[in-house]
């Protein structure tokens, strides 16, 4: 191996970087060798505080994934080993109180000072889960796991301190969306889209949004002194058996000192973990296994053995070497989806992991397929219906609707396929969603004053602010307004067209050589198609209220027909004042299913205006190659 390395962006700290290409080794580890000590504010200059990072983990920071890989950026890890290798920031300082400072916020501001009481009543989670430890004859990792849930938190607080079970919930609500918010925007997974389960937030996709996460607490415990082993009277550890998870992990250690252990998995991208090590039903273990031998056959093992592939650890589905860490309060770690790992507990204490996920190209693929089908051909849209021997055959239906499939996709490619799929608006952050947002959070780069004792917390009014739900907050409804519509139809993200700015960098400029094409995969509706057959008092919402006499609005869906609640995955109100007739017109072009071009629009409607931004930003509109 070669000898450690110094990383060249920082001349502070140094980066032990162990190369894993040829030797295969999962991790990555980082040293920060910071000494953690107090120091007093001093004033710094624009530049130092733009760089330096900070001192303190705060979730609302609008750069939260490089205060969690400092020294490394975020830049250099997204490029060589998001998805690819574990990385291990570790910061066990020669002054024990820096490493538990850096984590002092979240586990004061969002946790109850590590309360395990407060969190359980306060988790995200319907059920806590409880560990059962294994019989003194089983106290390897071999040995399976089982749990317990409990729905009341009392009781299983009860249980988990007087039993020392270990315990999993996921974390409050605010510290959920915060961490998942910010972690899905930093590295782009879901197109950085968010809609928290738990909070009152509109988000342009709902059910729909292409990001998901959670945040686990794994809350770990001292042995009672029954389970003292006979050997050497020390106290038993809990400790997992091998297993691989499909998220895109990332952990903290708040408190305590756990030791890893991975290697890496022979199947990238899983759709589902494999918990071997986990007690369960006959129907979970098949359907881990099924859904692991479906990726294992695309050719990702080279495994003679066909009794073990896909799920159990070993050979068949792990390669390389072993590698084992150690994470100590204020550590980060970072490891891939499809990485096998086990987890032993050295000192007990409460590790937070933030888990990522999100929808695959071949679901987001398969439900514009759809849409594009049952809109295309009433064909598709009949029940399969079948007498064998008689005149409804349903193999001869289906080859036939199917030998018509290749020409309906060319000629969905044909007028902008991919875009029209994936527009700009889900692939860009919700706009809304930037630093302006998380006033206050610069402040937190100062170093710790010597009389701060919470390691510069934010005040109340700073956090009242920074625990606001992740989603479209400018555009979403007030409180009141949701109370009154959440089951509205017409209630929504309101764009106005006439100022509509979009994302720095993204441009909606005709590009060479390109026609305009209307979206297959969208539809307009005039709001007040809709709220003429709605009652007076729910026609009083402003998502129906036009803000001006002159105005109009519209409700734009896109690619809604692929999933069994009709739920799409863009949908706005678009309100305008000056493109009313520009917007009638698209509306009698869907009438009579037909495609327009600009040349058209201009000669039908005596318009010199270009179309406006907001409908390519949120796909109605695309410029396709002739």
């Amino acid at each position: 191996k070669p000898p450690p390395q110094k990383y060249p962006q920082s001349s502070s700290m140094v980066l032990l970087l162990r190369k894993v290409r040829m030797s295969q080794e999962p991790v990555i580890i980082v040293q920060d060798i910071r000494d953690g000590t107090r120091k007093k504010k001093r004033a710094r200059t624009e530049e130092e505080k733009k760089d330096a990072p900070n001192a303190i983990l705060r979730p609302e920071s609008s750069n939260l994934l490089d205060d969690m890989l400092y020294p490394m950026t975020s830049e250099h890890f997204l490029k060589n080993h998001f998805r690819k290798d574990a990385v291990c920031i570790n910061r066990k300082h020669s002054n024990q109180a820096g490493n538990e400072e850096l984590v002092t916020y979240i586990c004061d501001t969002f946790l109850f000072g590590l309360n395990v009481k407060e969190i359980f009543a306060e988790t995200s989670s319907e059920n806590v889960f409880l560990w059962l430890r294994p019989p003194p004859s089983k106290t390897n990792s071999n040995a399976a796991l089982n749990s317990v849930e409990i729905s009341d938190p009392e009781s299983a607080f009860a249980l988990h301190q007087s039993g020392s079970h270990p315990a999993y919930c996921r974390a409050p609500p605010a510290l959920e969306q915060l961490l998942v918010g910010s972690l899905l925007r930093a590295t782009g997974l879901g197109g950085g889209h968010y809609h928290p389960p738990h909070a009152d937030v509109v988000t342009i996709g709902g059910g729909t949004t292409l990001g998901r996460g959670e945040v686990e607490l794994f809350i770990s415990t001292s042995s009672s002194s029954s389970s003292k082993s006979k050997d050497n009277g020390s106290a038993k550890k809990h400790l997992t058996g091998w297993h691989t998870d499909f998220q895109e992990n990332f952990t903290i250690q708040l408190s305590g000192v756990k030791k890893w252990t991975l290697r890496r998995g022979r199947v990238r991208h899983p759709l589902r973990g494999t918990t071997p090590h986990y007690a369960r039903e006959g129907s979970v273990i098949e359907n881990q296994l099924k859904v692991a031998r479906l990726s294992c056959m695309s050719g990702t093992t080279t495994s003679q053995d066909t009794s073990a592939y896909g799920f159990e650890y070993g050979e068949n589905n792990a390669y390389g070497p072993e590698m084992t860490i150690t994470l100590y309060p204020g550590d980060c770690f970072y490891f891939p989806s499809g990485m096998w790992h086990k987890v032993e507990t050295v000192e007990p204490g409460i590790s937070l992991n933030v888990s990522l996920m999100g929808t695959t190209y071949a679901k987001l693929f398969s439900d514009a397929l759809q849409h594009l089908l049952v809109g295309s051909d009433e064909g598709w849209r009949e029940i399969v219906t079948s007498r064998p021997g008689g005149e409804q055959d349903a193999t001869n239906h289906l080859e036939s609707m199917m030998s018509r499939l290749p020409e309906v996709i060319s000629d969905f490619v044909n007028k902008g396929g991919a875009q029209n799929i994936l527009p700009p608006a889900l692939q860009y952050p919700p706009i809304g969603n930037d630093e302006d947002d998380e006033s206050g959070s610069e402040e937190s780069i100062d170093e710790p004053s010597e009389d701060d004792g919470h390691g510069n917390m934010a005040s109340d009014e700073e956090e009242e602010e920074s625990n606001d739900p992740i989603g479209e907050k400018e555009e979403a409804q007030s409180d009141d307004d949701n109370s009154e519509d959440e089951d509205t139809p017409t209630s929504g993200i309101i764009i106005p067209m006439d100022h509509f700015v979009g994302p720095q960098g993204w441009s909606c400029r005709q590009p060479p050589n390109t026609n305009l094409a209307k979206n297959p995969l969208a539809t307009l509706i005039v709001m007040e198609d809709i709220t003429q057959h709605l009652d007076t008092v729910a026609t009083t919402t402003d998502a129906i209220v036009s803000s001006s006499p002159s105005s109009k609005k519209y409700i734009l869906n896109v690619n809604f027909a692929g999933n069994d609640m009709y739920e799409s995955y863009i949908r706005v109100i678009l309100e305008t004042e000056k493109y009313g007739p520009m917007m009638d017109w698209y509306l009698a072009c869907e009438a009579k299913g037909g495609d327009f071009d600009n040349d058209e629009m201009n000669t039908n409607l005596a318009l010199q205006d270009a179309p406006p931004p907001c409908l390519f930003y949120y796909g109605y509109l695309s410029w396709v190659k002739i």
